[in-house]
């Protein structure tokens, strides 16, 4: 059976066109087709969207009006269980662009490999190419898209979905509230929700998300994490953006209902794979230990295998030959493996820029609040007196980490059995996952507090905290009086570079101060200008403008004083 899904393209569909004609998913373009006029190799994204543009431009639409449509994004994805092959895959997406534009709306199909389930992507022009009119969505238009779908499965002897009391899915306000960011995190969560309901393994469940629309993609090597995204959104949504529920790990507890640990391999190590099993080496034993799990347990991203096996479990290792070598928990499988990092205390520091103080506030402000931090991350972990080290309280920290992440994994496999459960009690899942939001809390404060415990200085480990504030309130007073005292010089310069050029421009004094002021800061005067000591006094560039001044002020006020007078030193103008 085949699901549809459609979406708008408002700006640069040459991303979208580069993005569905992707080599790594396309097979290197071998299903990639287009019915552009002139083009000569179908997946060439480029060349689409020039033509793209040609037709719009010789229409007579080349500068349509800000956020107008410029191309439409249908999705039409196969269920795996139907056992389609590629080649008819790519087929029915062909003859269904071609049913949607009637072949007067260019487009382009591409057949994508890569997500665990047969996928088409058509984009076509919004622009009639004989005509100029714009392709036209109604509420009724997603559902004829489906029903010709439908018809062309039907064809193939492909099963298909029973007719939806509402042909239109979701409302084309719900559509605009995900493109709007409002309501995308919350669809994308319901959908991971009902996946994980429903699948047992980690492609099963993928599968069952890029039905929905959702695709899914990972970040990071063995200990990244998960980006979601639904097709009608901008942007994919990080999975520590959704909640401690939806990481990789929460899924996979969901999934095969219990509590797992991660562990993390290259897919070089694998050794052997058969249907439902996977051996892989132990790392640092020289190829000696080999560890074989279930495949519904790996969950594969590119070169990196990500393996999740229950937490309070029994391993047994195999050696060359096959044949049992010892026994260990799961726990002890880190003695070869890398432990997954619990904390992942990656904090991003918001700055923003202010001017003048504000600036200086702002700094001093955010100094203030990750002392508080500090200090309390100090007096959970380490007692007020700092009894206990500061590599020992991380220690500790660590350890409530992994308790709690432990109790949550167990709480959330209980949620989510409740939650299939046709006999759930709703005021017991409402307590269960309340539960789960005060371990998320307690969890996200503990990641806080060892983040706070590694910027601990030696004297703050050392220092009482009510030392430690009043010499933080101290240094941030220190450095609010010196500001106000900078300020006040510079608006005392600037009054005086003010008064100093309302006088004679052509004055030596007034070329000699705007030179200094242009070139430094500060400025030594020469040997006439030496102090009765003998020495070389340093001059500001206050000090410099304000001397000028004074000798300026004097020359005014001689040239005015009458012929015949009297001036202060005593010689007779």
């Amino acid at each position: 059976m085949a699901v549809v899904k459609m979406g708008q393209i408002k700006s640069t569909p040459a991303k979208a066109l580069a993005y569905i004609s992707r080599p790594d998913a396309t097979a290197d373009g071998v299903w990639v087709s287009t019915n552009a006029d002139t083009i000569i190799d179908p997946s060439d994204f480029r060349a689409v969207a020039r033509q793209f543009g040609q037709t719009a431009e010789r229409v007579g639409v080349s500068k349509p009006r800000e956020g107008a449509v410029l191309a439409h994004h249908v999705i039409q994805s196969f269920d795996p269980k139907d056992g389609i092959d590629v080649a008819t895959a790519h087929k029915i997406g062909v003859q269904l662009a071609e049913q949607i534009t009637g072949g007067s709306h260019e487009y382009m199909i591409a057949t994508h490999l890569d997500k665990g389930h047969l996928h088409n992507h058509i984009i076509l022009n919004a622009v009639n190419r004989e005509t100029g009119r714009k392709f036209r969505v109604q509420k009724s238009t997603i559902g004829n898209i489906r029903e010709l779908s439908d018809e062309l499965c039907r064809a193939h002897g492909l099963s298909v979905l029973p007719k939806p009391e509402r042909a239109t899915g979701r409302t084309m306000a719900d559509v605009y509230r995900v493109l709007k960011g409002e309501s995308g995190k919350q669809f994308i969560r319901t959908e991971i929700d009902k996946a994980a309901m429903q699948a047992t393994s980690w492609a099963e469940f993928q599968a069952i998300l890029g039905r929905a629309g959702v695709e899914v993609s990972a970040r990071g090597g063995r200990a990244g994490t998960l980006s979601f995204r639904e097709i009608s959104m901008p942007r994919a949504v990080r999975d520590y953006r959704l909640g401690a529920a939806y990481t990789e790990a929460s899924i996979m507890a969901r999934l095969t209902r219990q509590v797992v640990n991660q562990i993390g391999v290259d897919v070089s190590m694998v050794t052997r794979e058969t249907r439902d099993t996977m051996t892989v080496i132990v790392p640092g034993t020289k190829r000696e230990l080999h560890l074989t799990v279930a495949k519904t347990q790996v969950v594969r991203h590119g070169r990196a295998l990500r393996i999740y096996v229950p937490a309070n479990d029994e391993h047994r290792l195999s050696d060359a030959r096959g044949n049992l070598a010892k026994t260990v928990p799961t726990m002890g499988l880190y003695k070869w493996f890398s432990e997954p990092d619990l904390v992942g205390a990656v904090h991003h520091a918001k700055s923003a820029q202010f001017g003048g103080n504000v600036g200086q506030w702002q700094t001093s402000l955010s100094e203030l609040r990750a002392l508080e931090a500090r200090v309390n991350a100090k007096a959970r972990w380490m007692g007020d007196g700092g009894r206990v080290g500061p590599d020992a309280a991380i220690e500790r920290a660590r350890a409530f980490v992994a308790e709690r992440h432990f109790a949550y994994q167990t709480m959330l496999v209980a949620t989510t059995e409740l939650m299939v459960s046709p006999t759930g009690d709703p005021a017991q899942l409402a307590g269960l996952q309340a539960q789960l939001r005060i371990i998320e809390r307690e969890i996200d404060g503990a990641k806080s507090d060892i983040h706070a415990l590694t910027q601990l200085t030696k004297e703050e480990t050392v220092m009482a905290v009510s030392d430690r504030i009043h010499a933080q309130s101290n240094a941030a007073r220190e450095s609010t009086e010196r500001t106000q005292q900078q300020r006040q010089r510079e608006q005392a310069a600037q009054r005086l570079s003010r008064d100093v050029a309302a006088g004679d421009a052509e004055s030596n004094g007034i070329r000699e101060a705007r030179a200094h002021e242009r070139t430094a800061d500060a400025v030594t005067l020469d040997d006439a200008e030496q102090d009765r000591d003998g020495g070389t006094r340093s001059m500001t560039l206050q000090d410099r403008l304000e001397m000028e001044a004074n000798k300026l002020r004097a020359r005014n006020e001689d040239r005015a004083r009458p012929e015949g007078t009297t001036r202060n030193d005593g010689r007779t103008r």
